[in-house]
């Protein structure tokens, strides 16, 4: 039985290897080199077809191509970014997965960046497995062309300034480095609109749960429409399910309003406290994501798809355009809009 099996196994060998190419059974080992011989060409000529270089015939390119996909070549990425200096590749660092706006901007940034020929490397920050150093470097180390970032670490500062002379980096809704591009929206503007649209709804006890960022322009709201201070309730800074329904049972808002990450503990709260939307207590979120439009929570949302293309415009401008007196950092700033559904109740004035 054992000669037999060693038999089969030397016949099937021969088979394969005899009647095969080398090259064709190999595939991970083709070249350039090898697709020339094959089609009767120059090594250049090859080269020139997948850079889609002009000095060749359009029939020689599409025999090269043709026979490429036929042995399902795939090229050496790796080899083409150092003869090139470039790898086609934009990298991101994202703070919170748990973030579902973080997967849509994902989403419509990939889209954009694959029509300019560019694929997107994605790395996530993760207490106790990777820091935002880590992150940084492993971006450098990969060698992208640009990177995203969304604001940083004041000790990684002077590491980011470094690491921006080799790497277009754009801020995505932070500008903490003015010397660098940033992409950001305009969250003054948005709190003190979304403020004034529960209060234009008969709405004075407004719990604000949010970071201490937003809490100014909260305050601005409440105080130019002349909202008695015993009305002015504290913004909870902290997000925690039962921090926030704490304060919902001891302030007794007529409406809460969450931005951000805070809405969905804000949410839960709401809902922990036995209260029903809109009826006991209205509800308004910033962050137009998928949960809350089908929960048809009223929500603070922008045009994600047009702030995606800004962000690619910019890093393939500042590829183009290095940092330098002509060519100073740009900050864009996007608005805001509401997009009303049932979750906030008019109260009688």
């Amino acid at each position: 039985g054992l000669s037999i099996t060693f038999a089969n196994t030397v016949l099937l060998c021969y088979n394969y290897f005899i009647k095969h190419p080398f090259m064709e059974r190999n595939k991970r080992m083709l070249t350039l080199k090898d697709i020339a011989a094959h089609c009767g060409v120059s090594y250049s000529t090859v080269s020139r077809a997948f850079n889609k270089d002009s000095r060749i015939s359009e029939s020689t390119r599409q025999k090269i191509l043709d026979y490429a996909n036929e042995v399902h070549y795939i090229p050496n990425a790796a080899a083409i970014s150092l003869k090139k200096n470039e790898t086609k590749t934009v990298g991101i660092i994202i703070p919170k997965l748990s973030n579902p706006f973080y997967i849509d901007l994902l989403e419509f940034l990939e889209r954009i960046l694959k029509k300019f020929g560019y694929r997107l490397l994605v790395s996530f920050i993760s207490n106790g497995i990777s820091s935002e150093a880590n992150c940084l470097e492993s971006m450098a180390t990969a060698r992208v062309d640009a990177l995203i970032i969304m604001g940083c670490d004041a000790d990684n500062q002077n590491y980011i300034h470094r690491l921006s002379n080799q790497i277009a980096i754009l801020q995505l809704l932070s500008n903490s480095l003015p010397e660098l591009d940033s992409v950001c929206v305009d969250d003054f503007k948005a709190t003190i609109m979304g403020t004034q649209y529960l209060i234009n709804r008969g709405h004075e006890r407004i719990l604000f749960i949010s970071d201490s960022s937003r809490s100014e322009s909260y305050f601005t709201a409440m105080k130019r429409n002349n909202i008695h201070k015993e009305n002015l309730l504290s913004v909870v800074e902290k997000n925690d399910c039962d921090e926030i329904l704490h304060q919902i049972n001891t302030l007794h808002p007529t409406a809460v309003m969450a931005s951000s990450v805070y809405k969905e503990n804000a949410y839960r709260a709401i809902k922990t406290a036995g209260l029903q939307i809109p009826d006991d207590i209205s509800f308004f979120a910033f962050g137009d994501v998928q949960w809350v439009q089908l929960l048809e929570i009223t929500a603070m949302a922008h045009n994600l798809e047009e702030i995606s293309t800004a962000i690619v415009d910019q890093l393939v401008y500042r590829l183009k355009n290095p940092y330098n007196a002509q060519c100073p950092a740009q900050h864009l700033l996007f608005d805001t809009f509401i997009r009303e559904r049932k979750s906030v109740k008019y109260l009688c004035q």
